[in-house]
């Protein structure tokens, strides 16, 4: 079998999810290609090209970026001839510029079977505005190329309801984490990860991960560590992440004079240490589809501190034993949950089940297994030729969770 991967994103969790897919499938004995943009690129980004090149597999640099422009129709130009050299069974697209491109070669005959993974729809929470009506149009006007790939109920039903992708062409399979790399802390680790970034040792340390963007929201987060920093002299907070809203969050912090305990780091090559330095995780995003984010911490048995916003709802429904859940958009209530979480006597304690929710229901193994046999099932499906080269199913695609 032969998979083209194309993904504008090449950071943050798109790549993450488009980076484990890729190994993973070469681990299989699948030819993996690559169509990717090395705009705002990730240093990751160029060890995954390197791989696949390794293993085989083309590579295709497209130099575009998530926002319409003029560079898209050479984009799509040098994908046709890409897609025409290598002839792909299937072409699994990721995120909303690439499955734009892929599905409209689609329409123009392109014979691979196509994928289309969202990572999230363009606010999700409150699909107002020219801008969501834009993208949502486009959205409708591809909704019968190829099979979705939502990656929670939420997304899913926004899919069915606001794009009107009919059930048939649509599955949902939860995102995976490498619970190997996120793990939780050993003892001893704590006090060298936090000496690092002058913590005190027996700091209480909230922390997140994320873009400083919209959908992320981090002033409503900032917003609300301002309004109870002050009763928890012992509360630091640290934020993996970079983006346009940092200059509105900076003025917060200046106004409120809580800079000092509020750490910032722009990037990290290995973010799995960073989560076993932190007592709990909080994300105050209006929407994901599934936040990698949150998998992580939760591989790294945190506890975590959620908005009820669509895309995190699912972890609602998982038994889990530690997590708070605030309103989106909403200071005071998240406050209040952080709160909850700084007042449990047993804060630190690693005895919460996150860890093994993460284990059996998100590994890698049972994500991927499921995209690979969705893969098989699409060219034995009527229309495909019998000589197309399968590689058989492994035992881990009988697992459905």
């Amino acid at each position: 079998m032969k998979v083209l991967l194309v993904s504008q994103p090449a950071s943050d969790g798109v790549f993450r999810h488009v980076e484990a897919l890729a190994n993973y499938l070469i681990d299989q004995g699948v030819r993996v290609h690559l169509a990717y943009s090395d705009r705002a690129a990730c240093d990751q980004l160029q060890t995954l090209v390197g791989h696949i090149a390794a293993a085989g597999g083309g590579t295709l640099n497209l130099r575009i970026g998530n926002q319409p422009g003029p560079a898209d129709l050479p984009a799509l130009l040098a994908l046709q001839r890409f897609v025409r050299r290598l002839s792909p069974d299937i072409v699994h697209a990721h995120s909303s510029k690439a499955g734009a491109l892929v599905r409209g070669l689609a329409l123009l005959g392109m014979k691979s079977r196509v994928f289309y993974t969202p990572h999230a729809y363009y606010r999700m929470n409150a699909p107002r505005g020219i801008k969501a009506r834009f993208f949502h149009g486009i959205e409708r006007l591809l909704k019968r190329t190829g099979t979705t790939i939502t990656c929670s109920s939420d997304e899913a039903a926004f899919a069915r309801d606001c794009i009107g992708v009919s059930p048939g062409d649509q599955r949902t399979i939860a995102n995976g984490v490498d619970c190997t790399r996120f793990r939780p802390r050993m003892p001893g680790e704590v006090l060298a990860l936090r000496q690092q970034l002058g913590i005190p040792e027996k700091a209480l340390l909230l922390g997140t991960v994320g873009r400083f963007s919209a959908q992320k929201d981090p002033v409503t987060t900032y917003a609300a560590l301002a309004r109870i920093m002050p009763e928890l002299p012992n509360l630091f907070f640290v934020h993996l992440g970079k983006g346009e809203l940092e200059p509105e969050v900076d003025a917060l912090l200046a106004h409120t004079g809580l800079g000092h305990r509020c750490l910032r780091i722009p990037y990290l090559a290995d973010t799995a240490p960073f989560y076993r330095m932190l007592d709990g995780f909080v994300l105050g995003s209006l929407y994901e589809g599934m936040s990698y984010a949150v998998l992580e911490a939760l591989a790294s048995g945190l506890p975590l501190i959620l908005t009820r916003a669509p895309g995190n709802q699912d972890f609602a429904s998982l038994g889990l034993d530690r997590v708070f859940w605030a309103a989106p958009e909403d200071p005071v209530s998240l406050s209040e949950a952080v709160l909850a979480w700084a007042g449990r006597t047993d804060v630190r304690a690693s005895n919460c089940n996150h860890r093994a929710v993460a284990v059996e229901l998100f590994s890698l193994e049972t994500g991927y297994a499921r995209l690979l046999a969705e893969y098989h099932g699409a060219l034995l499906s009527p229309g495909v030729t019998d000589d197309l080269e399968v590689s058989k199913p492994v035992s881990a695609l009988h697992h459905q969770h």
